[in-house]
């Protein structure tokens, strides 16, 4: 079952909530519960019919990782032209609001990791 926050649009310029990391937002507004009980759904960039406010986040095995970079969490916003929008927040000094941005595919390295797997729309998928 996915998460949606079907006022997402709305947030676009408010200020950042609890600890300003982005699991902290889909926390707030969707109310997923912590990311240890996080599943991998859907991937985001196959979902054709991924609705607006939907609650996405990169995955290893399954399982989102929690590492303090590399990966990230966010709210579905629309498809692109080879990539997806998305609104997110995230902690650092010079954020500081919410707001929508473009992440494009990046896909895979040779090894089959993710490049820049937080800013690259072929690591998100659907939590659940």
């Amino acid at each position: 079952m996915p998460y949606i926050y079907t006022k997402v649009e709305e947030l676009e310029g408010t200020e950042l909530v609890g600890t300003h990391q982005c699991v902290a937002l889909i926390q707030h507004y969707a109310k997923v519960p912590a990311s240890s009980a996080w599943r991998q759904g859907e991937h985001a960039v196959d979902a054709t019919t991924l609705k607006k406010g939907t609650a996405i986040a990169t995955f290893v095995n399954g399982r989102y990782p929690s590492r303090n970079h590399g990966n990230h969490a966010a709210f579905f916003l629309r498809y692109g032209p080879n990539g997806i929008w998305i609104m997110d927040q995230w902690k650092h000094e010079k954020k500081t609001e919410v707001s929508s941005r473009f992440i494009p595919c990046r896909g895979k390295t040779k090894s089959g990791a993710y490049i820049r797997a937080s800013d690259n729309a072929d690591a998100f998928y659907v939590i659940e």
